[in-house]
């Protein structure tokens, strides 16, 4: 049998380089921790707040500073001479929860409001709201923001945010008729 050169030349090239090989150290994973999982955020409220009629609140999508963190501002259009503003917000505790608020600026226009939001007793998904003035403090009138709730997003999904018992309160306290009140639905995906 005849060896060709070049033969015997792969064939110790082949063999040095698997020695090679073997001395190698192992390589280490990393296991690389999973950051955690961000959402995105979308809300769209069920009318269109420029179609809305007068004595109107209504929820928007208000932009928020931290992951899984959303805002919805709650809006008036066109009130006159308000007191105060009570009202429920029930959303799936199971999806979102409620987080913090932050003052809004049609009241602040007229002086010092009370701002008392927190959850119903100990209903997660009820957020009760109550803003007002002190007695003698006036009323605020116009359109614009009364207050942003900001909320965390729990887990992907559909989450309806509705208004419930909602009152607007003239200057002597008693509830105002023909009020319409305008939750929306919030969709929480995955990024």
């Amino acid at each position: 049998m005849k060896f060709n050169i070049w033969s015997l030349l792969i064939i110790a090239i082949f063999l040095s380089v698997s020695s090679c090989e073997a001395k190698k150290e192992p390589v280490k994973k990393e296991v690389q921790k999973k950051a955690p999982a961000g959402y995105i955020v979308n809300f769209k409220p069920n009318d269109s707040p420029d179609l809305v009629p007068p004595k109107t609140l209504i929820l928007l999508q208000s932009p928020a500073d931290e992951q899984n963190i959303f805002c919805l501002d709650v809006i008036a259009k066109k009130i006159d001479l308000v007191s105060g503003i009570v009202f429920e917000l029930n959303f799936d505790p199971a999806g979102i929860s409620y987080q913090s608020y932050k003052p809004g600026v049609l009241f602040e226009q007229k002086g010092k409001p009370i701002y008392q939001i927190g959850l119903k007793g100990d209903q997660k998904g009820k957020l009760a709201v109550k803003i007002s003035f002190e007695s003698g403090n006036g009323g605020a009138s116009g359109s614009g923001k009364l207050v942003t709730l900001c909320f965390k997003a729990l887990q992907p999904g559909r989450v309806s945010i509705l208004f419930e018992n909602g009152e607007l309160l003239d200057l002597k306290k008693k509830k105002m008729a023909g009020v319409t009140w305008v939750g929306g639905l919030l969709w929480v995906l995955e990024a």
